[in-house]
């Protein structure tokens, strides 16, 4: 079964969590990666911050003390001096390193938590990502990647301090995302990472599973296609170019003209007349393959 077959299935479960797909996208940086191993060490980290709980002799701990065992005790803390970094994006190695982005951490927190019995919740917010903490005294916002605990009624301002831009924060930015909203956001933050690096088999990869995420968006297979043509991939690349002009409502452009007449086909931009183009030399190289 193929890691793109194996994360289809993960997600038609209702009740799959946010660290069983993230450590599914784990495998584009190691393949061979061993899923049972990793959620045995989430269970560790588990059960090392439940003792630190039973330290403080309390019915449950405050936010900053359950913030304090993440960023102190388990010494998880934000990477800054290479946001980047694609290793930021890989539960594994975040695990391995203690450090990566906001949406890792708090996937982090969210998982520990979980296994303590606590209510967290993930809040994905404009350009940060940050956990909501319930407990007695009300409700709080963990932040992680800068270690720290802010009182939900100045999320507002706390972002704008992060984030360097004041939004205004709307109800439905307070709904707790789902473990499918974080693999989404897992995967735009990996693509940009290997995009910058130019790692065009891991970029593959990651586009890979967002097809099968969203498959009905034909940018991704635009994107896909460009890929499998630059690696000399021509049957995949002619795929993929297909579906994407499926998508656009547009296929019979890529018919030859005496069949392109018996179809009211819409106008196509400059980048678009390029793949036709791209799709015309495809073809020849496969006729002359075969």
């Amino acid at each position: 079964m193929t890691l793109a077959d194996t994360f289809r299935r993960h997600l038609q479960r209702p009740d799959v969590s946010a660290e069983e797909l993230a450590l599914d996208i784990a495998c584009i940086g190691e393949p061979a990666l061993d899923l049972p191993a990793q959620f045995a060490r989430i269970d560790l980290l588990a059960q090392l911050a439940a003792t630190r709980v039973a330290a403080l002799h309390v019915e449950q701990p405050s936010a900053a003390q359950f913030l304090g065992i993440i960023t102190g005790d388990l010494a998880f803390h934000g990477n800054q001096d290479d946001y980047y970094d694609p290793r930021n994006s890989l539960l594994d190695v975040v695990i391995d390193r203690r450090t990566g982005l906001p949406i890792m951490l708090c996937l982090v927190c969210i998982a520990i938590g979980q296994r303590l019995g606590l209510r967290i919740e993930g809040l994905g917010f404009p350009s940060h990502f940050m956990a909501r903490y319930a407990d007695a005294q009300g409700e709080w916002l963990l932040d992680p990647f800068h270690g720290t605990v802010v009182a939900a009624r100045e999320a507002e301002e706390y972002l704008a301090s992060v984030v360097g831009r004041r939004m205004q924060l709307t109800h439905e930015l307070f709904v707790p995302v789902t473990a499918r909203d974080m693999a989404v956001r897992i995967l735009n933050n990996l693509r940009a990472a290997y995009f910058m690096r130019g790692d065009g088999e891991r970029l593959l990869d990651v586009l890979t599973l967002q097809t099968v995420m969203v498959p009905e968006n034909p940018q991704l297979w635009r994107d896909r296609a460009v890929l499998h043509f630059r690696a000399e991939a021509w049957e995949e690349a002619a795929h993929d170019l297909r579906h994407y002009f499926y998508l656009l409502g547009a296929l019979p452009h890529l018919f030859p003209d005496d069949v392109q007449d018996a179809f009211e086909l819409p106008a196509l931009d400059p980048e678009d007349r390029k793949l036709i183009a791209m799709h015309q030399r495809i073809v020849h190289v496969l006729a002359r393959l075969n």
